[in-house]
């Protein structure tokens, strides 16, 4: 058998991703946090909070100075690779026979990235499990631990990425997308443009949220992200995992005309390789969106320090998303105060297509 023939079955996928558990990716992802990448992110993810564009309002914050926004991690990588095919050259694995989805994420936020540093990626091959879906059948959940690093050999961040491998199905996942109104009654499907709501965001920002006055089961600031576009979908992948180019031979190989996105712009591609209904999201911009609702409901002062996000179901064009958070509880430990939110995408039809937590530390009035 040459190395490169392709594996078409699960069982094997994972028999091979198992030989791999443990090794270190030579793959070395590097961006530089400079002004022109963090807004490009923020624009990327529809996040304008000024914490992370103005330079004159972050000079008036705590932090002195601009800093990127604590999800800048994905303008580095999406860190999937070790998650998607671990150790195994990836020439053998093809979503013609193994599809391949963003499962989720565990985060900690370990130390600001202040502008200009440059942030260093590394993956290991984490471990595998197997579940049965009733929707697509045998998924193979597959973690890949990211370490990301400043110049200063600084560890800022941490993320464990699950990804979810399949066997292709030969047809379209179909689930239930019909508008529905709050009582849960079908209606007509409006198109909510995105654009404006990124500028009419109101946000706490300067003023402080004080641990004392957060209270346990309040709701906080629903965030619009309106309808799912191409252009969304175009502004994420361009904004934040920046520009390249396909070759003759991964257009063939994937049985795609236009790799952007890695295949989500294509429909085609996105239905017979995917399984998705039409051109979808990636998962790690709603996790991006995820965060955003806490970081602007904190202020300036909160310090967000994990993240944990769970992607249930695709994003696709067409769908209208708005988030959704509440408080949880208030605890101490370790000498901080912190807080724990729970909070939600959810679609025109009212299903939760990303759900998460989040650990908040605030300043508190003593």
């Amino acid at each position: 058998m040459a190395d490169t023939q392709l594996i078409e079955t699960l069982d094997e996928f994972q028999a091979e991703y198992r030989k791999g558990i443990g090794t270190v990716l030579r793959h070395r992802p590097s961006k530089q946090a400079n002004l022109d990448n963090i807004r490009r992110y923020g624009d990327g993810v529809g996040d304008y909070n000024p914490l992370y564009r103005d330079v004159e309002y972050a000079q008036q914050s705590r932090f002195g100075q601009i800093t990127a926004p604590p999800t800048f991690l994905y303008s580095v990588t999406l860190g999937v690779i070790a998650g998607e095919t671990g150790a195994i050259d990836r020439r053998r694995v093809s979503t013609r026979y193994l599809p391949v989805n963003y499962a989720g994420a565990e985060i900690e936020f370990i130390r600001p990235i202040w502008r200009d540093d440059n942030i260093t990626a590394v993956e290991t091959v984490g471990e595998t499990q197997r579940k049965t879906s009733k929707r697509i059948g045998p998924i193979n959940f597959n973690t890949g631990h990211v370490v990301f690093t400043n110049n200063r050999k600084e560890t800022v961040a941490t993320i464990n990425t699950l990804m979810a491998r399949y066997q292709n199905t030969g047809g379209i996942l179909e689930y239930d997308r019909t508008p529905k109104s709050q009582s849960g009654d079908a209606r007509q499907s409006i198109v909510e443009p995105a654009d404006p709501l990124v500028w009419e965001r109101t946000r706490r920002g300067n003023n402080t949220l004080y641990w004392e006055d957060v209270i346990e089961g309040e709701n906080i600031p629903s965030l619009k992200k309106g309808t799912y576009s191409v252009t969304e979908l175009f502004l994420f992948t361009h904004g934040v995992l920046g520009t390249g180019r396909s070759t003759r031979g991964a257009l063939e190989s994937e049985g795609s005309a236009d790799l952007g996105g890695g295949g989500r712009f294509d429909e085609e591609h996105a239905q017979k390789r995917r399984n998705m209904p039409g051109q979808f999201d990636f998962g790690p911009q709603r996790v991006c969106w995820l965060a955003q609702i806490v970081t602007d409901w904190m202020g300036d002062d909160g310090i967000l320090k994990k993240l944990s996000a769970s992607i249930r179901h695709p994003n696709i064009v067409g769908d209208t998303n708005t988030l959704h958070g509440s408080v949880v509880r208030k605890f101490h430990s370790e000498g901080q105060s912190l807080v724990e939110v729970s909070i939600e995408n959810v679609n025109q039809s009212g299903l939760p297509t990303a759900f998460g937590t989040a650990i908040v530390e605030l300043p508190t009035r003593d």
